[in-house]
């Protein structure tokens, strides 16, 4: 027997780790097993050509989010050419709607729903032992008598069952992915979760045996897939006192932080850090009370801003700050304050504004009438309009958080725009809104792509701004901070290529 494990790499970033793991479970069994990643930007029929000429009798397809659309197309390709291959599909996406996803796929045999370890592996077991009992295997979906069945959810794994999946996929010298818990203390409505979300954790003795691997194959980054990692204070102060203690001057570890659980102990013991060697993702989502509330994240902010200001303070962790952009109950001036204090309390780090989606499993579609929500009925299902905001709002919001992210989504021009909002008087919504406002009607978003066209137009943009002002010096001075910004973000030699093009947008 001959089983294929594959998926279309996707911005999601668990979806290969999660085949790693799979992998693993599966590799010492009779079966012939492999793992194949293809690349988004593979043509549909050359992923098709490569699978179809494999002569595997299982192909087994790992959906998220963002793959959804691109593995059916290809799954379904492989079955209409070769009906006899077993086709099994896997993934959160989908774990939810389970029914209903095999009835509008009939080329889709089999579906592995949550965590899909044992399901897996019971599966297989059954097919070579000739049992063929499906009814009995937790967490699997299946047709029988021309009918979907859909079987409970299996028990959720036990973290310290599964094997280190880089003991057979050796970890590069890039960027790396690694789970330390399993479940979420994440309840929010845009959260997806299964019904049993507890949090399983890995011993802190085998967490810090596996980072040591990653450190002494001085791995550039390791990601932490865990939301939120913090959730227990002892534990995560455990993991980073290791970090700090055992730094090897390369290697970089990301977490998802909670920032209202950082507590003071932990504050301070990540002051000792590198600068660089921790970077966390915190997730702000609003800082309307209300708002908050309705989303399942109480309603104080104040702890949050504060364990932030700390941090900063501490000057030693990179944090990116993430922002939501229509949530339940919000409208577009609540944003806008929301946006304007992360703003103001990141102090040049990254500020991310992130859309949402009704995705499968989430309170959030689970509860789209109430809350009005128009969603797109293609994965990922992003929202379109609210019951609090208009789809004109949202585009405009759109298009706002990709100016954003082009000019400080990566902390970029970090000194440019506090200059600016001092020379003006705007706050930051208001700015950031005028330079996408002014990029769409110029039609400058193919120029965005480069740092040093990003200047130009940031540039450009001030020139019609400061003309209120009157004041052709702070204009000067303006161009000089640009510019500084511009020479820590691109290279000597693209700076040179600057110089001699000038600041014309071409």
């Amino acid at each position: 027997m001959k089983l294929l494990l594959t998926t279309i790499s996707s911005e999601c970033a668990c979806t290969e780790l999660a085949l790693k793991y799979l992998y693993s479970v599966v590799a010492d069994s009779p079966v012939d097993v492999q793992m194949k990643c293809y690349e988004k930007n593979d043509l549909y029929a050359d992923i098709f050509e490569s699978i179809a000429m494999g002569q595997h009798n299982i192909v087994y397809f790992h959906a998220d989010k963002r793959n959804e659309h691109m593995v059916r197309r290809v799954a379904e390709m492989v079955k209409k050419a070769q009906p006899s291959i077993a086709i099994v599909f896997g993934g959160m996406q989908v774990s939810f709607e389970t029914r209903s996803f095999m009835k509008a796929n009939p080329f889709v045999d089999y579906v592995i729903r949550g965590e899909g370890e044992s399901v897996l592996f019971n599966f297989l077991k059954s097919l070579l032992d000739y049992e063929f009992d499906f009814e009995n295997i937790a967490g699997l979906a299946y047709r029988e008598n021309d009918q979907v069945v859909v079987n409970p959810y299996d028990a959720p794994v036990e973290m310290e069952s599964l094997p280190f999946p880089y003991e057979r996929f050796e970890a590069g010298k890039g960027t790396v992915y690694y789970e330390s818990i399993r479940g979420t203390s994440d309840r929010s409505v845009y959260s997806q979760h299964l019904p049993d979300a507890r949090v399983r954790a890995l011993s802190l003795g085998r967490v810090c045996t596996e980072l040591r691997y990653f450190l002494a194959k001085e791995t550039e980054r390791v990601v932490f897939l865990d939301r939120f990692f913090n959730y227990n204070s002892e534990r995560a102060y455990r993991i980073f006192e290791y970090i700090i203690n055992n730094d090897n001057g390369i290697t970089s570890f990301e977490f998802n932080i909670n920032g209202d659980d950082l507590d003071e102990e932990t504050l301070r013991l990540l002051t000792e850090a590198r600068e660089g060697q921790i970077i966390f993702n915190m997730d702000i989502a609003s800082t309307n009370a209300e708002v908050l509330a309705a989303i399942g994240r109480g309603e104080n902010i104040y702890r949050l801003m504060y364990n932030a200001t700390k941090l900063l303070q501490g000057g030693k962790v990179r944090t990116e700050f993430h922002l939501k952009a229509g949530l339940p109950l919000e409208t577009e001036a609540l944003f806008a304050r929301s946006f304007n204090k992360t703003f103001g309390l990141a102090e040049g780090m990254p500020v991310h504004i992130d859309s949402i989606y009704a995705g499968k499993g989430t309170g959030l579609r689970a509860e789209a009438q109430a809350y009005g929500y128009v969603y797109a009925e293609e994965a990922p299902y992003e929202v379109i309009a609210s019951g609090h905001m208009t789809a004109e709002e949202l585009l405009k919001l759109r298009g706002f958080a990709r100016t954003v992210e082009h000019y400080i989504g990566d902390g970029g021009f970090r000194r440019a725009f506090p200059r600016m909002l001092n020379d003006t008087g705007l706050k930051p919504y208001d700015l950031f809104s005028r330079l996408s406002a002014y990029i769409n009607r110029n039609d400058l978003q193919g120029k965005t792509s480069k740092k040093e066209q990003l200047a130009r137009i940031l540039f450009a943009f001030a020139g019609d701004l400061y003309d209120d002002l009157a004041d052709p010096v702070r204009l000067d001075i303006l161009k000089d901070v640009i510019y500084a910004d511009l020479s820590l973000l691109v290279s000597e030699e693209a700076m040179r290529k600057f110089d001699k093009k000038g600041w014309e947008i071409k």
